[in-house]
């Protein structure tokens, strides 16, 4: 061993060229069970016995668990490290702290390790809270790169746990065993920057991908294109670096990102194709007006804000915003209305990126570290995934929406893990049925079902979009789609007859509890919200119109535009107005709002809430409970004070006549 290197409190050995050679914990494994009791005597400094069962750990842990939206992902340094884990289980089960003074170097968890939103300050604040090593059984793809980007051990090999936990050293090929060679290569060097910067000196060769000319899916053909492969083709595992069309941050991570590139090469972000890079102001638009929001928390927000728009001047990208500093729209909706085309390949640091798979391109969420290697160097490290092709066919029921369609999969995911960082590549006749918007839903909630991102397979809702809303001519349009290879090879094809599809509802704590609307009919709501970058585009819009029309609701409702795009079109139909009568408490800024507990409509604490947005996880949209519809049920759930559909209020008006 030729040095030590500290990565929270876990031993990294290293070799005479300055690889990592083998790794040992130096601190205590925290077994983070779902019985409080037992976390509590782990706090107190305790040992437990015997390790729990993998069922008896706490599972699906999501990001927004391991660090809290609001307030605590205003913050970039050492303080969340304090705050780390204290939203499990909706708060009350890790005191902020806790993890940091118990000592602990290593995580032990149940499935879905990592879900939801893609930021890397999760992976910061284990980092912060002296975690290395993190064991799951299955770790969502975008959190598991961002603790290898972080010189962090993510594992789902339990021996390989076990014996780490018990203070053995493990050699590193023992660790990175199942990862594809480029992260390998990543955590062997201990972290991304490491890696890059060993590449620009031109000590690390792109290694060109050899796979012979095969039948490829819609992914793989995008992939192919924009990565260096001698025959143009590539196949699942093949790894290397990905040339990236456009990329984007928004104003939790734009000045983060700024940070990581200084702390780790002694500068400021060169950015090298300024055209091609975006940032948007869009997050934390309306989190300042939060009732009982801190000083701290203030102070969190006004330095995102301004780091951003310093950033943006200095390195001259693209800065979204209103002439005051405002949002003029969702960053992945924007990016989808203005920028994103067939065949390209757009990352954005937000997991919902994967929207724009609505327009037949590779679009995926990253975290802080790869964006600034983006803006670098206009590429991506990444490697070819699997592919689930998911054959649409039948039609929906007249009060079912796509987001129906996406809760059904995503019970699907939760129950089997058959998305967990794969491509959704959606097609089969039924596909033409649903309009660009409601294609957008299927591939904005990809990530709900843990998958990297979603495709659509071109098709005429689509055509039309780019054609009517963008301005490009059909033949340019044609020019530029990509269709999969009849009879390309995919890791499974599930075919979905729409008419077996019913009207769910996800039940709080995961997008992934879908249940049929007629077994939470008449819970009762103190709130509804609908809007944000999931339903808040005009197809959504019409819906909430169309219910509510000539209706008043009867709990505070608001609705958010997810860009000014949207707003003005909703206007200039008359639907704006319509709502406004309805009793609607219209928010005039487009952004992100109470779906990230950033704005006005999420539930307080007691308070339960019906949502069209797309996450209802612990504290996500704030201290009360979500669930997660349609908006039909989202608009007549308003009218009626509790859960119901659109059904309800038309019985409603049969009996008065």
């Amino acid at each position: 061993m030729a040095g030590v290197r500290k990565v929270g409190n876990v031993d990294v050995f290293l070799d005479t060229g300055g690889f990592v050679q083998a790794v040992q914990l130096t601190g205590r494994p925290l077994y983070l069970t779902s019985d409080q009791a037992l976390l509590k005597k782990q706090f107190r400094g305790d040992s437990l016995d015997v390790m729990p069962q993998l069922s008896e750990l706490y599972s699906h842990v999501s990001t927004d668990a391991i660090i809290k939206a609001n307030p605590d992902c205003y913050y970039y340094d050492d303080r969340l490290g304090t705050l780390v884990l204290r939203s499990l289980g909706g708060g009350g089960m890790v005191d902020p702290g806790d993890i940091r003074k118990g000592n602990f170097g290593m995580i032990l968890a149940g499935e879905g390790w990592g879900e939801g939103s893609s930021r890397e300050v999760a992976a910061l604040a284990l980092l912060y809270a002296g975690i290395g090593i993190v064991f799951a059984p299955s770790i969502a793809p975008i959190h598991r790169q961002n603790l290898i980007n972080n010189g962090m051990f993510p594992l789902t090999d339990l021996p390989v746990a076990q014996r780490l936990a018990a203070r053995e050293p493990v050699d590193v090929n023992e660790l990175v065993e199942g990862l594809d060679d480029l992260s390998k290569r990543v955590a062997r060097y201990g972290g991304l920057f490491r890696f890059m910067e060993a590449r620009s000196q031109g000590r690390e060769e792109d290694t060109v991908i050899d796979t012979p000319s095969r039948l490829m899916t819609i992914g793989e053909k995008i992939l192919a294109q924009h990565m260096k492969a001698r025959h143009r083709a590539v196949k699942p595992g093949d790894a290397g670096f990905i040339q990236v069309d456009a990329g984007f941050s928004h104003d939790y991570t734009t000045a983060p990102a700024d940070a990581m590139i200084r702390s780790a090469l002694g500068r400021g972000p060169k950015v090298k194709n300024p055209v091609s890079i975006h940032a948007f102001p869009d997050h934390l638009t309306l989190a300042t007006d939060l009732p009982g929001i801190t000083p701290e928390a203030l102070a969190g927000i006004r330095d995102l804000r301004e780091g951003q728009k310093r950033v943006a001047q200095e390195t001259r990208i693209h800065y979204h915003a209103t002439a005051d500093g405002g949002s003029t729209g969702i960053c992945h909706t924007v990016i989808r209305e203005e920028i994103a085309l067939p065949g390209q390949v757009i990352v954005g640091t937000d997991s919902h990126t994967c929207s724009a798979g609505a327009l037949n391109c590779l679009a995926y969420g990253v975290g802080n570290t790869e964006i600034a290697c983006v803006w670098e160097h206009n590429e991506i490290a990444g490697r070819v995934p699997q592919t689930v092709r998911i054959r649409l066919t039948g039609n929906l029921r007249p009060s079912c929406t796509a987001k129906d369609v996406i809760l059904h999969l995503a019970h699907e995911a939760k129950a089997t893990g058959i998305f967990t960082g794969k491509i959704m590549e959606f097609t089969g006749p039924a596909l033409e049925h649903f309009s660009f918007e409601e294609q957008a839903v299927l591939a904005n909630m990809a990530v709900e079902c843990n998958a990297l991102t979603a495709i659509m397979e071109p098709t005429e809702p689509m055509i039309q979009y780019l054609v009517q809303r963008r301005g490009l001519k059909r033949r340019q349009v044609e020019s530029i789609l990509v269709y999969a290879d009849r009879d390309s090879q995919v890791d499974q094809t599930i075919d979905l007859n729409l008419d077996a599809v019913e009207t769910l509802v996800a039940a709080p704590g995961h997008p992934g509890n879908g249940l049929p609307l007629e077994k939470v009919r008449g819970t009762r709501i103190d709130v509804a919200y609908a809007g944000s970058c999931t339903a808040g585009d005009i197809t959504s819009v019409s819906m909430y119109a169309q219910v509510l029309k000539g209706r008043k609701v009867r709990v505070p409702t608001f609705i958010q535009y997810g860009s000014a795009r949207v707003q003005t079109e909703a206007r200039r139909r008359g639907l704006h107005d319509t709502l406004l009568a309805a009793g609607v408490q219209m928010i005039n800024e487009p952004g992100c709002g109470a779906c990230i507990n950033a704005g006005p409509g999420g539930p307080q604490k007691g308070q339960v809430a019906i949502s069209a947005t797309n996450r209802n996880m612990p504290g996500r949209m704030g201290e009360g409970d979500a669930y997660l519809a349609n908006p039909f049920v989202v608009a007549a759930s308003a009218v009626k004070g509790f859960i119901c559909g659109p059904e309800d209020l038309e019985r409603k008006n049969r009996k008065r006549e």
